[in-house]
């Protein structure tokens, strides 16, 4: 009949559609409600086939893959007939298969559907029969929400017997409208707790937070998202690590941004700069009025702050060269005067090794001293271990100050 032809016209229509890339997400599993008309053909109702006739169904929708869903319905209707020994007639129809969504569109799917089940005719003639039939639909699914769908479809069934009532092969066209409710939560891909059909940035890294749109929040402006930065606050215009931290070239612990010296290791300092030797101020000499010129006192003891050691060995530390520079420059201004240079350590570990570090460490300092070009005469090493504190060696603070080499003028 001419409604059968047009319904099997729109499916070959719709499966020639293009899809895209995009598509709305549909739940993972749907209960829905349907409402529509239904034709059945001659054999049934007789001239009354062109007459629409009202509809009621339920439905139930699994996702299986991708592209496919599970689906089973059951539709029940009243149709006119004017069929001698036939009349009016209950149409139930029960089939269950599979939803192909071939055209997926930004706010809607169109799919076909194929499936198998039974058609139940009973008439006011007293003509009542099951038989099996065959199903083919097409229609869309439109996203509403974040979970729900609204659908349309229009479908033939086709069952199965002879030319005869109440055996006979019935065709029953259905146009059907319908609203489905998502069951559990909504597909979120990224799991940042935005439904996808609500998710403008459907690819955050796991553990970003995100703002509702469920895009990535990056409240410092450096690139790293909130979540996976573990410096949050870092000012504006600061490079960062992939971490999201201030870059630390030079490994000291000062960010470059506040490093005055970003390429020289000065660990423990505000500026990030090696500590410059700090000098005593030399005590005037008076001099008499008929008495030559005399040349300035050397300070009495010179500490080299910031020449520092490996732990448990005598090997400088590169922050320490710039120290021991302006040490060997100032004891060239000291004239002939001899030095002794002087180890100490603090009380951690055995005296007698303390004592041996000390002097070797003392040692170290010298040689250095007379590779800058100060005569090996004028200088003396000498360790003096855990013997001479000035500070409290049960405390970092204090054993830091005890581990010190110092210049001693002898005369």
């Amino acid at each position: 009949m001419r409604r059968t032809r047009a319904a099997w016209l729109l499916a070959g229509l719709a499966i020639l559609a293009g899809s895209t890339a995009s598509a709305a997400d549909m739940p993972e599993r749907d209960m829905g409600l349907l409402l529509g008309g239904g034709w059945a053909d001659k054999d049934l109702v007789g001239s009354k086939d062109d007459d629409g006739n009202p509809l009621l169904g339920l439905r139930y929708g699994q996702r299986l893959g991708t592209d496919t869903r599970f689906f089973g319905d059951l539709v029940v209707g009243r149709y006119g007939g004017n069929r001698p020994g036939v009349g009016d007639a209950s149409v139930t129809t029960l089939r269950g298969g599979l939803e192909w969504l071939f055209s997926r569109q930004q706010q809607y799917n169109w799919f076909v559907s194929g499936g198998l089940g039974l058609m139940n005719v009973n008439t006011d003639g007293n003509v009542d029969f099951t038989r099996p039939m065959a199903s083919l639909g097409v229609g869309q699914a439109w996203a509403v929400g974040a979970n729900d769908a609204f659908r349309w479809e229009v479908r033939a069934d086709q069952s199965f017997g002879n030319d005869s009532l109440p055996n006979a092969g019935l065709t029953n066209v259905q146009a059907l409208l319908g609203y489905s409710w998502g069951l559990g939560a909504p597909p979120d891909s990224d799991g940042d707790g935005v439904a996808n059909r609500r998710d403008q940035c459907p690819d955050t890294p796991s553990g970003a937070r995100v703002d509702p749109r469920g895009c990535p929040l990056d409240s410092d402006g450096d690139g790293v998202f909130d979540g996976l930065d573990r410096c949050p606050d870092t000012p504006v215009g600061v490079k960062v690590s992939a971490e999201g931290c201030p870059l630390d070239s030079d490994g000291d612990g000062i960010p470059d941004h506040q490093d005055t010296c970003p390429t020289v290791p000065a660990p423990g300092t505000t500026d990030g700069c090696p500590p410059k030797l700090v000098e005593p101020t030399p005590t005037p000499v008076v001099k008499p009025a008929p008495a030559p010129v005399v040349e300035p006192a050397a300070p009495r003891r010179l500490t080299l702050d910031g020449v520092n050691f490996d732990n448990d060995s005598a090997r400088l530390r590169p922050e320490s060269i710039a120290v021991l520079d302006h040490a060997a420059a100032t004891l060239k201004e000291w004239g002939e005067v001899k030095v002794e240079v002087a180890g100490h350590t603090d009380s951690v570990g055995a005296e007698a090794s303390n004592l041996k570090l000390s002097q070797r460490r003392a040692e170290a300092v010298r040689a250095y001293l007379i590779g800058n070009g100060l005569g090996a005469d004028r200088l003396t090493a000498k360790g003096y271990g855990e013997s001479q504190p000035v500070a409290d060696n049960r405390t970092a603070a204090g054993r830091a100050k005890n581990r010190r080499v110092e210049l001693i003028p002898l005369q």
